[in-house]
């Protein structure tokens, strides 16, 4: 039995068969709050909000959502309202140390000490910051 975790929102593989949890108003109308909290609601397209609006709307007049397509959509747009500054420098972060990773290989051999540091989530988010620029 495989769980996959996404935003809230739990896809389980039972026997080969995919089963999709639901989305209701409530959790949509707190991460809908969320996202016009943080900032996150303004950043969205214009496709994808009424995307979003449309599903609020449908949830209230006839309870939950049940697609799996639609849920999935609507998982990607919960997780970009979420999103928080913190997180994206994270993210960024991680990208730039599996960069260097992938191709230091020549750094590795006089600073040893740096594949350590590639491991340590407060240097990967200094990276992510802005920390030791190269090559961009």
């Amino acid at each position: 039995m495989e769980i996959f975790f996404k935003v809230r929102i739990m896809f389980i593989c039972y026997n080969g068969k995919r089963y999709c949890m639901q989305l209701t108003y409530t959790d949509l109308l707190s991460n809908f709050r969320k996202g016009l909290r943080n900032g996150n609601w303004r950043k969205l397209r214009r496709l994808e909000k009424a995307l979003f609006q449309a599903s609020l709307w449908y949830s209230r007049a006839h309870g939950t959502i049940l697609n799996e397509l639609v849920v999935g959509k609507l998982s990607v747009l919960i997780a970009k309202l979420k999103a928080t500054k913190g997180a994206r420098i994270f993210k960024r972060g991680y990208e730039k140390a599996a960069a260097l990773l992938s191709k230091g290989e020549g750094i590795f051999a006089w600073a040893p000490s740096f594949r350590g540091w590639l491991k340590d989530p407060d240097y990967v988010f200094w990276l992510g910051a802005g920390g030791l620029r190269i090559g961009t």
